[in-house]
């Protein structure tokens, strides 16, 4: 068992409604010490539309509670085209429910009966932030168009919050939709530059430490066995496609923890090994767009460019995967 502790901190997950999105959400709706005040909602493994939708789904599988806002923001990247991930995430971006059926052949998720609010994303952001100030974490999942939208509308407010967790990049490691690039930072490179140059306390939970989070197909089907249960079940039913992508792609049949292992760096900081490290990502490259470039020079003058990012290198996984079972 891991030790969560009482104090909840005020959040707001950013996120573009996939399956390890839905993951994670499922470990904010459930964790005691995140105070999960809003979930907004970008473009990015599917339209802004359909993600709010898939994060209307888990909110309503969950049943927490108390029930945070669900605000739709930027339906494509600041400059770029829509790129999305149907491909691997499935049409729906969660793993095409319409396909599963009870016995009795009703559908296993039928239409929801609950709509994001009006309140548009980046206004809730800001309303969050002048609220809570330097006790707010953001924690994005996505792709960072939103934030730097939020960042251009009124910085000041912006750097008043505590940090932002990231879920993206790639340090030391290949990306995952190029050669270069992480998906996140792929879609919306220039999203995520102006995030890196904000000033505002960054931690990059990237592809560094989200490879070493392997979930096997094996490890959901016997959770379901064990713990027969409406969250549960979802989880077998989303991850089908996605798990199946990584079979037939790499070999193996799971999928990884990227977005679970950020939410969990909010819940326990010491999870993971970082470097203070200053990050840029490239926007404009032929072959590199979305690639972000840390300077890991032994004579790196950090007087022209100071570390802007904490980068997360290393993760005691076994203590992470105690932690996300425990939460889902």
């Amino acid at each position: 068992m891991v030790t969560i502790q009482n104090q909840s901190i005020p959040v707001i997950v950013d996120t573009d409604g996939g399956v390890d999105d839905a993951l994670a959400l499922i470990m904010a709706l459930n964790s005691p010490q995140l105070d999960l005040q809003a979930i907004t909602v970008v473009a990015g493994n599917i339209n802004v539309d359909q993600a709010a939708n898939n994060v209307l789904r888990v909110v309503s599988i969950v049943q927490a509670d108390t029930l945070p806002i669900v605000a739709k923001g930027c339906e494509k990247p600041l400059v770029k085209p829509p790129f999305n991930a149907a491909g691997i995430h499935g049409a729906d971006g969660l793993g095409e429910l319409d396909q599963f059926k009870e016995a009795d052949g009703t559908p296993r998720y039928p239409h929801l009966t609950i709509a994001p609010s009006t309140e548009d994303a980046i206004a809730l952001i800001l309303k969050t932030a002048q609220k809570y100030g330097d006790r707010l974490t953001i924690i994005a999942l996505g792709p960072l168009t939103n934030l730097a939208t939020a960042i251009q509308k009124d910085s000041t407010t912006m750097k008043t919050i505590g940090q932002i967790i990231i879920m993206g990049g790639a340090v030391t490691v290949p990306g995952n939709i190029s050669a270069a690039a992480e998906f996140n930072f792929f879609v919306d490179p220039d999203a995520a530059q102006v995030v890196m140059e904000s000033g505002i306390p960054l931690t990059l939970v990237g592809l560094d430490v989200a490879m070493k989070a392997p979930l096997p197909r094996q490890m959901v089907e016997e959770n379901l066995q064990q713990r027969p249960s409406k969250i549960t079940q979802f989880i077998l039913d989303c991850t089908g496609i996605y798990m199946a992508f990584y079979r037939d792609n790499e070999g193996f049949y799971g999928c990884y923890l990227h977005d679970p292992l950020a939410m969990a760096v909010a819940i326990d900081a010491s999870l993971v090994k970082t470097e203070s490290l200053h990050i840029v990502v490239e926007t404009e490259g032929r072959f590199t767009t979305g690639m972000s470039l840390a300077d890991r020079r032994d004579r790196r003058d950090e007087k022209t460019n100071p570390p802007n990012v904490e980068a997360c290198l290393d993760v005691d996984t076994e203590r992470f995967f105690k932690l996300f079972n425990q939460l889902v």
